[in-house]
């Protein structure tokens, strides 16, 4: 990646919701990719593996994530990460919607 890649407030590539979660790539390049996610009480994702590696921070809520079968309690501006060839899953924990930022490597969420 030779080049500045700027995403603006509102500007998104892609958008999924499935069971309660929103995910928003906002930006996705050959080596990396961010991405938005909200998750609705009690949305969990299931337990995934996959090449990489993964950093999220928790920009509201709680979370509860179980990465190769150990839990870690987050909340608001703590920050995970781990190789994504462990099995994982984030599920939301608390009593409002949780706010995920994430930035994956390689890019292979959505």
């Amino acid at each position: 990646m030779s080049e500045v890649i700027i995403s603006r407030k509102g500007e998104k590539i892609k958008a999924v919701e499935i069971n309660g979660i929103i995910s928003n790539l906002l930006l996705k390049t050959d080596i990396l990719e961010a991405v938005l996610t909200t998750f609705e009480i009690g949305a969990s994702k299931g337990l995934v593996r996959h090449l990489g590696h993964e950093v999220h921070i928790i920009l509201q809520g709680e979370v509860l994530a179980e990465i190769d079968g150990k839990e870690y309690s987050l909340s608001e501006e703590d920050v995970i990460c781990f190789p994504s060839i462990l099995p994982h899953t984030i599920r939301n924990t608390g009593k409002e919607r949780a706010i995920l930022f994430s930035i994956s490597t390689p890019p292979t969420y959505i």
